[in-house]
């Protein structure tokens, strides 16, 4: 079995790498990436690491991998500060996850894992929460077998570079982490560090516990969840 992870040069990304590389199911792992994810893995014998700056070829990139691909994580996403404007940020987080998702599905992948946010809807005011229930939406009507969504709520965890921070940083970060597993951490829409959604997305990918075609998975929920398998 095989996976490609998107997005393994940030914060969700690069621990979705570090977990299907650990993953005893899964003998071939993809990572698509401008520059080489940076985090360290136990043994990265595993991956096959893609280094291409251009992202418009990134689908003929997917096309040319040798074998099938069975599963899709993907945390790629930037903020409006890097993309310079909302219009390139929609193009992608949205254009461009569409894009790769159809270019995986035509590789034979029936599993895709995406984290998305707490709040997203196509019906949503604002242009964040919008944008991902729209990702949502498009990634489900390609039609693989098993859709998880991942809804974080504040994603705690090192950003470094401020301009990749992202929503949900800053104040609600600081605050996030201050609330986090505590008897008030509803009140912050139960935030959670980075590493538990992506060990969460691969688990649930890998260890199927339901057959709903499209399964969303709220903050609350990442939080359960990576508390049982941690044990």
């Amino acid at each position: 079995m095989s996976a490609l992870v998107l997005g393994a040069t940030g914060l969700c990304g690069s621990f979705f790498l570090k977990y299907a590389a650990a993953a005893p199911q899964l003998t071939a792992v993809h990572s698509l990436t401008r520059s080489k994810p940076s985090i360290a893995l136990n043994d990265d014998s595993s991956v096959d690491y893609i280094l291409n700056k251009d992202s418009g070829s990134w689908s003929q990139a997917i096309s040319a991998i040798d074998g099938p691909i069975d599963y899709l994580f993907t945390a790629l996403a930037t903020t409006r500060v890097a993309a310079g404007s909302t219009e390139n940020q929609y193009k992608i987080d949205h254009d461009l996850n569409i894009e790769l998702a159809k270019a995986a599905r035509e590789k034979g992948c029936k599993t895709v894992v995406v984290v998305s946010s707490i709040g997203a809807h196509v019906d949503s005011h604002f242009f964040y929460t919008r944008m991902k229930g729209e990702i949502e939406r498009d990634l489900a009507a390609l039609g693989f077998d098993h859709t998880i969504i991942l809804r974080p709520g504040a994603i705690l965890g090192d950003r470094g570079d401020k301009a990749h921070s992202g929503f949900g940083n800053g104040l609600a970060t600081r605050l996030g982490g201050m609330f986090y597993r505590s008897r008030a951490q509803a009140l912050m829409g139960y935030p959670v560090y980075a590493e538990e959604i992506s060990k969460v997305g691969v688990h649930l990918a890998l260890n199927p516990d339901s057959d709903k075609k499209v399964r969303i998975v709220e903050s609350k929920e990442i939080l359960e969840i990576a508390a049982k398998i941690a044990k």
